[in-house]
């Protein structure tokens, strides 16, 4: 048997040092194609944050501008234990959007995303308030007219006319009496309750995505 030549030593060496650069650079190229697909996934998580936050702070100050200047404001202005004797029709689905994507907000900021569970929670708890508010004044609203039905037909019994002032007194006393009756005070003060709890939640969750999206 033939002793390997000088060649042959020098082959075996080009050959196990192409194996192990080619090695060293298909596992380089396997690290950078690793890092620029981790670096994608955490751009589109970004984008996906960024997007789910402008969606989300549009739909709370929408809800929370909407609400104060259509009830909000006039409800706290009522001293404590007022009724608040106002319709205010809610749609089926108040929150399209914080329904739609509550998987979004893992990727938030802890702080930020308590903010926005806590005020989607509270402000469910208001609506349910407005919605009984509501179901009391349109029984209340029932009772006073019944209520005047019955003292004009009197009236009209006795060949008598009843003024228009009395017509609003007995009516408004109706109306009272029945939001007494149901506890429409206790309802306006868990509204006032709710509304005084949540401004500062709006105002938080709004500086602190603002601050996130300034551009760095």
């Amino acid at each position: 048997m033939e002793a390997p030549t000088v060649d042959t030593f020098v082959n075996l060496a080009v050959g196990l040092a192409g194996a192990i650069i080619g090695g060293y650079f298909t596992l380089r190229g396997t690290k950078i194609a690793h890092k620029l697909a981790m670096e994608k996934e955490a751009n589109a998580e970004r984008e996906r944050m960024v997007s789910t936050l402008m969606l989300l702070r549009t739909e709370i100050n929408a809800a929370w501008r909407i609400f104060k200047e259509e009830i909000g404001d006039e409800l706290l202005a009522q001293d404590d234990e007022t009724p608040y004797l106002t319709l205010f029709p809610i749609g089926e689905s108040p929150f399209p959007l914080f329904n739609s994507a509550p998987q979004a907000l893992n990727l938030l900021p802890h702080d930020l995303a308590q903010d926005i569970v806590h005020f989607y929670m509270r402000a469910k708890g208001l609506i349910a308030m407005i919605e009984m508010n509501n179901r009391d004044y349109e029984q209340a609203l029932q009772y006073a007219r019944s209520q005047l039905a019955s003292f004009l037909d009197q009236a009209r019994q006795k060949n008598l006319e009843m003024p228009e002032d009395m017509q609003q007194r007995i009516f408004k006393g109706g109306v009272d009496f029945m939001a007494a009756l149901l506890g429409m005070g206790s309802t306006a003060d868990g509204m006032r309750g709710l509304s005084r709890e949540l401004d500062p939640v709006v105002g938080r969750i709004t500086a602190a995505v603002d601050d996130l999206l300034v551009p760095i």
